[in-house]
């Protein structure tokens, strides 16, 4: 059996690639640089799928036997169609790129709501925007009103790219594939919940506080909430839960947000905690209600 030179650089190539998307991806990387971690997934591994294509087809030629024609040769390899699978999966999102039209609604210098009506999704839904495709994405809940069609995203300042967002107010914006699930796609499995959100998390709760169909109490802790997301957000969440616990950090300091939900837990006899919040927090407080044997869920890292 003879294996070609062509053959052995090949796989190195895409070897080495391979590694550097894992080392990228580890998650003191990830964390530091996701920019860049965004890049190397996207980039290489389109790269090393490209040569994990000519790797099939030199190695394919230099294996088959001199009385077979390569064409033969390539269509009696199952690698062929498992690598045709695997290249219109990850082209399928992209044969959906398209540039939608915003409607941004100011709320202050910390947040801004976008509307969109290309599409009306069911609660729990998740949607990837840009406006650089080959750049970056980034994922936002959608907020639906019932009987209303299209969705709206608030999008609050923690980063240069919503910071652009906020003071660009921009009207035409990439999206791409399907609209995802979200973590608060599992709120209908409960019969009453409790939704635990910071800052511009409370927007992932909306559906479902819109929504109705699951009872939920409301824990929402925000620097000024109604200045900074606006007189509709807040009346919303007072409308469905007129007991709702929203705290405001800038004049009532930082709240036990474990003890807080374990409290509203008690009090409504809900079944389950959902947090939306960053990594540390909805790290803390589903470890330490879960520690005490009450169901809770967050978002993942990056989710």
């Amino acid at each position: 059996m003879h294996v070609d030179v062509g053959t052995v650089v090949l796989s190195y190539l895409v070897l080495a690639l391979l590694l550097a998307i894992v080392g990228m991806a580890h998650p003191d990387v990830r964390a530091k640089m996701h920019d860049q971690f965004e890049w190397t997934h996207r980039f290489a591994g389109w790269t090393a799928t490209a040569l994990v294509w000519a790797h099939l087809v030199v190695a394919s030629n230099s294996l088959k036997p001199r009385t077979q024609s390569l064409a033969d040769a390539l269509a009696r390899t199952p690698a062929v169609y498992l690598l045709a699978l695997i290249t219109f999966s990850i082209a399928l999102p992209w044969l959906r790129l398209r540039r939608v039209t915003v409607k941004p609604e100011y709320l202050s210098q910390h947040a801004v709501r976008l509307h969109f009506d290309f599409e009306t999704p069911i609660a729990g839904k998740a949607i990837r925007i840009t406006d650089k495709p080959m750049r970056e994405w980034h994922a936002f809940a959608t907020i639906d009103k019932p009987g209303q069609k299209g969705f709206s995203i608030v999008v609050s300042n923690a980063g240069d790219w919503t910071r652009k967002t906020i003071d660009g107010q921009p009207q035409r914006l990439w999206t791409r594939g399907a609209l995802a699930s979200g973590v608060l796609t599992i709120a209908p499995l409960f019969k009453k919940v409790v939704l635990v959100a910071t800052g511009s998390g409370i927007g992932p709760c909306l559906p479902v506080i819109l929504e109705g169909r699951v009872p939920a109490r409301v824990l929402w802790s925000t620097p000024h909430p109604r200045e900074t997301f606006g007189d509709e957000i807040m009346n919303s969440v007072l409308q469905a839960d007129p007991k709702a616990i929203i705290w405001n950090t800038r004049t009532q300091g930082k709240p036990d947000l474990t003890a807080l939900a374990y409290q509203l837990l008690k009090e409504s006899d809900a079944e389950a905690v959902c947090i939306i919040s960053n990594k540390k927090v909805t790290q803390q407080v589903v470890y330490r209600l879960e520690a005490r044997g009450i169901p809770a869920f967050g978002a993942i890292f990056d989710s």
